[in-house]
């Protein structure tokens, strides 16, 4: 097998467990994963929850029938399958069922595919993280044969083309989906923009620079909170950046409100009767939930998911257009992250002089850590949505923590003494730690030597205590 076949294991473990069982003995026939899906042109991710089976009955079916429909002509049995779909059985809410295996069996029964077993919760647990699926709404992502995400939202796709004649229904790039669409002006937008267009301005007329899609409703108050606070942030990067723009991609109800919104709004927007081009755009970048302010370069690749945090961290734009960082700050979005991938924490106190010795050590071992590893860590945090590379596997953090909250949260947690300076290893997914020996030296070069000794497993672990673990995942 090639490198590239890691990430079937990494994903969804080493084993599957095959739902067609017809007989009574309640017992799924359990299957390597690198055997099931390593010729696979497709696999689907179907995150199903058991106690909503009422509402996803009508998207089964489909599936269903498009899965028989797209294997119907395969001569190789398992080989060579167009789409095999792996199912991840959830919960909306847990205490529906008293006994949760029996009812994730029942909701497998006489399906044709496979399934992550009942007790692979983490790696359940990742996954939703992974694709910010919302509870109790069924959710499709499809990725290709290298493991490369094609769409997070395919249910949606598969309602609107049952027969599957577009599938896999890859994403148009954004200016595609824009190409005929006259942009329309917010309210205020010609006093900041003097000289612009005035009729019939499109994506492609505006200036090459950093693009902002900023998906907000009048009905949001976290939205309406956060529309000032950009508009202002918006002024001031302009100053410097003259053609940053942003696009406002609603999520408003009605055309009053739509327009009631607009009128504060000094940027452009896709007009409210272009729903389908607002909802593929919500599509093309996973949208689950408002306010979202992404970023874009002037290629249309993405610069960052999350320019609303930073906006706010960073009301100056001191740091705009934001891009990721093989250093960061332990704030609450970072805690999350901690699920998902370890990280060496430079824990010190909030000087000024203190951060820049925390950066001066750990930014040059964080480089060197991604250049021997060949990893574009910007690709771990932003395009997570829309790729999924063997480079995850090995993926480390690179974190300082000040005083604050959410280091205090983090210390009393893990167990972690309360002094500065002090390096730890801090791996969740495998609810282990490990700090540097007291009265050694942090410098680049120490800082090094530890990150290597994680990676060779050399170093003297400390195992996070049940409780820590149980509060550490509902960070």
């Amino acid at each position: 097998m090639s490198e590239k076949a890691k990430w079937y294991d990494r994903v969804f473990g080493k084993k599957l467990i095959k739902c067609d069982s017809t007989n009574n003995s309640n017992d799924f026939q359990s299957v390597g994963t690198t055997e099931i899906l390593q010729s696979v042109q497709i696999t689907g991710i179907y995150f199903s929850f058991a106690n909503i089976n009422t509402q996803s009955d009508d998207f089964l079916k489909k599936l269903h029938d498009l899965y028989d429909k797209l294997n119907g002509s395969c001569s190789n049995g398992e080989m060579d399958r167009k789409l095999e779909v792996v199912q991840v059985v959830m919960w909306a809410h847990n205490d529906n069922y008293g006994d949760f295996e029996v009812s994730h069996r029942d909701s497998l029964m006489g399906l044709p595919w496979f399934a992550m077993p009942f007790s692979e919760t983490s790696l359940k647990t990742r996954l939703s993280r992974r694709y910010r699926i919302k509870s109790g709404v069924p959710t499709l992502v499809l990725l290709d044969k290298d493991g490369a995400t094609i769409s997070v939202s395919a249910q949606e796709k598969l309602l609107e083309d049952p027969n599957g004649i577009n599938f896999p229904w890859r994403p148009r790039p954004v200016d595609e989906v824009l190409k005929d669409v006259v942009l329309q002006p917010g309210g205020t937008y010609f006093q900041e923009h003097p000289k612009g267009i005035q009729k019939d301005l499109q994506y492609r007329d505006l200036s090459e620079g950093v693009r902002g899609f900023y998906f907000s409703a009048n009905w949001c108050p976290p939205c309406r909170a956060f529309t000032p606070q950009l508009a202002e942030v918006y002024k001031l990067i302009r100053k410097k950046e003259p053609n940053f723009e942003v696009i406002f991609v609603s999520s408003d109800r009605s055309g009053e409100s739509y327009s009631a919104y607009l009128e504060s709004m000094p940027w452009l927007t896709i007009p409210f009767q272009q729903a389908s081009v607002r909802a593929e755009l919500a599509q093309l970048y996973g949208i689950r939930g408002i306010p979202t302010l992404l970023l874009l370069d002037s290629n249309g690749h993405v610069i960052t998911m999350d320019a609303r945090t930073e906006l706010i961290e960073d009301p100056l734009a001191q740091n705009f257009p934001w891009k990721p960082r093989a250093v960061n700050i332990l704030t609450d979005r970072f805690l999350t992250k901690l699920h998902d991938y370890p990280a060496i924490v430079l824990f010190v106190d909030t000087e000024e002089t203190e951060l820049q010795f925390a950066e001066s050590v750990l930014i040059p071992a964080a480089n060197n850590y991604y250049k021997i590893n060949n990893i574009n860590f910007a690709s771990i945090f932003e395009d997570r949505l829309f790729s999924m590379c063997n480079q995850d596997d090995y993926f480390l953090q690179f974190l300082v923590g000040t005083d604050s909250e959410s280091t205090d949260i983090l210390r009393d947690l893990i167990g972690l003494d309360d002094v500065v300076p002090l390096l730890v290893a801090l791996d969740i997914p495998n609810r282990r730690f490990a700090t540097m020996e007291y009265g050694i030296e942090i410098t680049t070069e120490s800082v090094n030597d530890f990150v290597r000794k994680f990676q060779d497993n050399d170093l003297e672990f400390k195992a996070i205590h049940d409780v820590g673990v149980e509060n550490a995942e509902n960070l």
